[in-house]
């Protein structure tokens, strides 16, 4: 694959499916998952976390497809949040630690079904809320 100076790949193996590059210097786009309201280990106590969160891409197509594993996305993610311990997210970097582990399981449910997983770039929450 390769990126070029904004840092955007813009072709990659043949083997994933193709879309057509981005327009350099187009805006991203978003994809919006519903807000993820889960209980997670408290260590002691149950506690909750409620987290509202878009994926980027500049690739269109890419946003249009992630409709079709918006189920399994929210099912690995919320999987996925449910292991979270209290100790781990309320470090100062918890957040972003955890924004790094949900762009690492939506890429690898992109991945297998043939769709190249760089192609999704960033996850970004826009409400993290624990009690």
């Amino acid at each position: 694959a390769t990126a070029h100076d904004d840092g955007v790949v813009r072709d990659y193996s043949p083997k994933f499916k193709q879309y057509d590059p981005p327009e350099p210097g187009s805006a991203p786009q978003y994809f919006a998952m519903e807000p993820f309201v889960v209980n997670f280990k408290g260590e002691g106590q149950a506690k909750f976390l409620a987290v509202n969160m878009k994926f980027m891409s500049h690739y269109p197509q890419l946003i249009a497809d992630m409709e079709n594993y918006r189920p399994i996305l929210r099912n690995d993610i919320t999987s996925l949040l449910r292991i979270q311990t209290y100790t781990d997210l309320n470090q100062d970097n918890g957040p972003d630690v955890l924004r790094e582990k949900v762009l690492a399981k939506a890429r690898n449910v992109l991945e297998k079904h043939n769709i190249y997983p760089d192609l999704l770039e960033d996850v970004y929450f826009e409400r993290f809320v624990m009690q």
